[in-house]
């Protein structure tokens, strides 16, 4: 198989995190790109996303979510767990993949040019990024369960907010949150999905010479 990822991207980092967690480096070719300015992924997905699973028959699995359950299945149902945990394992990626969707829109629209329309449009990313970690704080049983799809969401997602959002100051107020999410980021499978090379995938490789996303 091959994944197509973004190095910067907290969706692609979910996926290297999830394909370590579940012991299939091994069976993962991995292809750097660009896909602002590389067209080259096109031919597998139209919307010229990553990430993006390129199967052994030619076929291509995208986005995040679906590569995932796909991956889970390969290893036999490992991170996504039975009932009743099924349920709140879903559901807390989704909270982690809203919040690094809101912190891609917030920096993003930051870009443009400032009006009353673009003001709006940030201040709903920001109060989205806002309810998110509060509730992820305020309910922490989560924090002490077993590894599975949600936990490397969430974590994915708070490093991209440390990164491109540090004005935010997220963990300030967040005692919990930011103990869980600076212990969880030492792991193995964190530490290989922000630097693939000190993994064992197959080959690390770009298809043009491209920038970080």
């Amino acid at each position: 198989m091959q994944l197509f990822y973004a190095p910067r991207s907290p969706f692609s980092r979910k996926i290297l995190a999830t394909i370590v967690e579940l012991d299939l480096a091994a069976r993962v070719s991995l292809v750097r790109i660009d896909p602002w300015t590389d067209e080259t992924l096109r031919r597998h997905n139209p919307a010229c996303k990553v990430p993006t699973l390129l199967l052994d028959d030619d076929s291509a699995l995208f986005d995040s979510p679906v590569i995932a359950r796909y991956l889970d299945t390969l290893s036999g149902h490992t991170l996504i767990p039975s009932a009743p945990r099924t349920w709140d394992t879903l559901r807390r990626e989704a909270l982690g993949d809203s919040l690094a969707e809101a912190v891609i829109r917030r920096f993003v629209d930051r870009l443009g040019p400032h009006d009353d329309r673009l003001e709006r449009v940030v201040a709903r990313q920001e109060a989205a990024i806002t309810a998110i970690l509060d509730g992820l704080e305020a309910a922490p049983d989560w924090m002490r369960a077993p590894t599975d799809l949600g936990h490397l969401a969430i974590a994915c997602a708070l490093d991209y907010l440390d990164g491109r959002s540090p004005d935010l100051e997220w963990n300030a107020q967040r005692r919990l949150l930011a103990a869980w999410f600076y212990d969880f980021r030492e792991n193995s499978s964190m530490k290989i999905a922000a630097d693939p090379t000190i993994g064992t995938f197959r080959s690390i490789n770009s298809p043009h010479p491209s920038a970080e996303v």
